[in-house]
């Protein structure tokens, strides 16, 4: 771009660091840092709200949740009905939004949502895979105090990117990732690691460094679109959980988020720093809570199940939701009583509550049983060196 370029206008957001403490009879309670006022939020306020706009997308990601592809889907809320929605919300204390797809930007209205947003105070920020930003777009948000802009971006291969985007979507994302630099945006880059991508790491972390990029990595779920065999298995997930760690421990300069379906726990250093990041619960509907296109709402984007949803915003205010703190009776099925076999046995059972209900939902044959666990497969290796492979799987399994 040339300097002439329009640059964002500042955006003086004091961030999304969270407070976690947890009290003598264990209840969780979380805070925003820095805030001299001590705000709480929880399933009767919650953090953020992820808005999807549209289920519409110019893509068809092989591993996308929402089935999305480029076509319209009827039903999806009105502008007029996400104003609505954002005065409740804004009314009931929650202070960021969050919007995604689909792809935001086929949303014709798409700068009116994000004025919607901006008018009532939120902190504004939007999820997309960057192919479709053209000067006009990129002026108009330039406009904007945004507080962060996050694309999604699966290797820096073509080759690897393409294989779960489709062809030709490389190059315009990684133009979008250097104008939104160049213009002053703060940006992350978001990367779901499956068998397609997996020898990615490296060079995505890398890439992220280079510029200067946070980086949030998480893995991809049997769910929606996505087929079972493309995603890592629990080796492969413990080989991810080992990067990760030690990129972490390596002292970056950027922030590597892992999301809450790496958090699980581990006996060996770097990789049980991981464990830190989890809250001792799933945080759906208090750090986060999700509204559909069509107006379901779930606890959070990645629990996207039919039985996950305990609500429409047509039908009822998401305050009323929050405040009858659905979320919570949708995830009281997350405990340490309730965990089977190696789970019940482990000693970590208190601490991890069975992990990340998307992972346990998605890519497990019980959801009281976590198979992608680091102590779990920690444990198999020890068995297997001590027994063979054979006795250690026939020890590991349940039963």
């Amino acid at each position: 771009m040339a300097g002439s370029a329009p640059r964002a206008v500042p955006c003086d957001a004091i961030g999304d660091d969270v407070v976690v403490e947890r009290a003598a009879d264990g209840t969780v309670r979380y805070f925003r840092a820095n805030d001299p006022a001590r705000e709480e939020y929880s399933y009767d306020k919650p953090f953020i709200l992820e808005l999807e706009i549209s289920r519409r997308c110019n893509l068809r990601c092989v591993h996308c949740y929402a089935w999305a592809e480029d076509r319209n889907y009827e039903g999806e809320l009105s502008l007029a009905e996400i104003g609505e929605l954002l005065s409740d919300a804004r009314d009931l204390g929650i202070r960021e939004l969050s919007l995604t797809g689909g792809e935001v930007m086929l949303r014709p209205d798409f700068l009116d949502i994000i004025d919607a947003g901006l008018d009532r105070g939120f902190g504004t920020r939007f999820v997309t895979n960057g192919t479709l930003l053209d000067d006009r777009l990129l002026g108009e948000l330039c406009r904007r105090p945004i507080t962060l802009i996050t694309v999604s971006l699966d290797g820096v291969s073509a080759a690897s990117h393409e294989r779960i985007r489709g062809s030709g979507n490389h190059e315009p994302c990684m133009q979008a990732i250097d104008r939104l630099l160049e213009a002053g945006f703060a940006i992350s880059v978001i990367t779901a690691f499956s068998k397609l991508n997996i020898g990615e790491f490296d060079a995505l972390l890398d890439f992220c460094v280079t510029r200067g990029i946070d980086w949030q990595v998480q893995i991809t779920s049997a769910k929606g679109r996505c087929p079972q065999p493309i995603t890592l298995s629990p080796d492969e997930y413990y080989g991810l959980g080992e990067k990760v760690a030690l990129a972490i421990s390596s002292g970056l300069p950027i922030h590597l988020t892992p999301m809450d379906d790496l958090a699980t726990y581990s006996h060996f250093a770097p990789l049980s720093l991981l464990s830190e990041t989890w809250k001792q619960e799933c945080a759906g509907g208090k750090l986060n809570i999700f509204v559909r296109a069509n107006g379901d709402v779930t606890p959070c984007s990645a629990l996207c199940f039919d039985e996950c949803v305990v609500g429409n915003v047509r039908q009822e205010p998401l305050s009323t939701i929050c405040r009858e703190r659905r979320c919570g009776a949708a995830l009281a099925w997350l405990s340490a009583d309730q965990l089977t076999g190696l789970c019940a046995r482990c000693p970590f059972k208190q601490e991890c509550q069975g992990g990340c209900p998307e992972i346990l939902l998605s890519m497990c044959r019980s959801r009281t049983e976590n198979e992608y666990c680091y102590h779990r497969v920690e444990q198999r290796r020890i068995l297997s060196d001590v027994l063979g492979d054979g006795a250690a799987r026939e020890a590991s399994s349940d039963g």
